[in-house]
This record gives structure tokens, C-alpha cells and sequence, in this order.
């Protein structure tokens, strides 16, 4: 499977089920490719990113595009909560950014930290994304911290795993729903 694929589910999912009246985080900015499709679908949208690398990419291209309901925030996703109390969901993509330090990238411990946060404020019919990315060795370890998480959550949550069976290491998408 294409990592294109994997995207495409993920684009998918939001299309169906966000609105103009949505406010979203997207956790992880990168390159700002969710962060501009987001603003598009939703009334306002709140990006995090430890890089100022990311921060000014995405600055460029939302103003490229003349998109203004947006907030970027040169934080850890780890403290979004201290800036956003209220949000219909949270976009992570995992890992590093493209073509930068891969040194720099997500932990399984701001991962989990965050996670657990989350699913602590989580309201009836918000829900988290995760792209998770196991091709590499912090991947591998976050990845699995993922799915133990989301496997041991109580009912009132439905998580899915959208994968490639036959393909080893290849991106995946670990989808919680906080249910009514």
C-alpha cells in the first residue's frame, strides 16, 4: 500500500465527518498539508509543532492559499491543552518531518502523555487520527505504544486500525472515537 493510500482514508474520514462548525487540532503540523486541508473543512484550526521549521512551511503555504482561521503554536503537542479546551478532533501524523532532521520526531512518551490527556477531555463525538509510522526504530516502539493504548480503552470509546496486512513496517491509521 502507498502511503498515498493511507492518506486517502484519512482525507476521507474528515471530509465525512467534520464541518464549517468544527474546530480541530492538528497536532503535528509537518508541512501543513492537513493543517490547510483542515482549515478548508473547518471553522478554525489549531497546529502544533516543536520545529519552526514546520511552523514557518506551514505559515507560508496557508498564506499562500489566503487561509486565515488558523492558530500555529510553537509548542509540543504534549501541552495543546493548555491552549485548546474545546475541539471536535486531533490530527497526529507521527514520526519526523520530511525532509528535515530525523533526529527531531515524535516520542512514544509525548505521544502517550498526550493520548492520555486526551482521551481524559475527550467529549461524545470527538475523535483522534493517528497516522502512525513504524519504518523506523522510535516508529516501531510508538506504534506498538499506540495500539496497547487504544486496545485497553473502556467501551465508551470505539478505536479502529486501518492497515496493510501482507506489508511489513508499512504506515498504518489508529482511529478513537469517543462514543455518545
Amino acid at each position: 500500500m502507498r502511503v498515498n493510500q493511507i492518506r486517502d482514508f484519512v482525507i476521507s474520514y474528515l471530509v465525512n465527518h467534520l464541518t464549517k462548525d468544527d474546530v480541530v487540532i492538528d497536532a503535528t503540523i509537518g508541512n501543513g498539508h492537513d493543517t490547510l486541508l483542515l482549515a478548508d473543512l473547518c471553522k478554525y484550526v489549531y497546529g502544533f509543532d516543536v520545529q519552526q521549521q514546520a511552523l514557518d512551511t506551514t505559515q507560508t503555504l496557508l498564506n499562500n492559499h489566503q487561509v486565515s482561521n488558523f492558530k500555529l503554536i510553537h509548542d509540543s503537542h504534549e501541552n495543546m491543552i493548555n491552549y485548546v479546551k474545546d475541539f471536535k478532533a486531533v490530527i497526529f501524523n507521527l514520526g519526523y518531518l520530511p525532509n528535515s532532521n530525523k533526529e527531531i520526531k515524535t516520542t512514544k512518551d509525548s505521544t502517550m502523555n498526550t493520548l492520555n490527556t486526551l482521551v481524559g477531555v475527550m467529549k461524545p463525538d470527538t475523535f483522534i487520527i493517528i497516522t502512525c509510522y513504524p519504518g523506523h526504530d522510535e516508529g516501531i516502539i510508538e506504534s506498538e505504544a499506540v495500539i496497547k493504548f487504544v486496545s485497553h480503552l473502556d467501551n465508551s470509546f470505539t478505536t479502529l486500525k486501518y492497515d496493510v496486512l501482507n506489508k511489513n513496517k508499512s504506515p498504518f491509521v489508529i482511529l478513537i472515537e469517543k462514543n455518545h
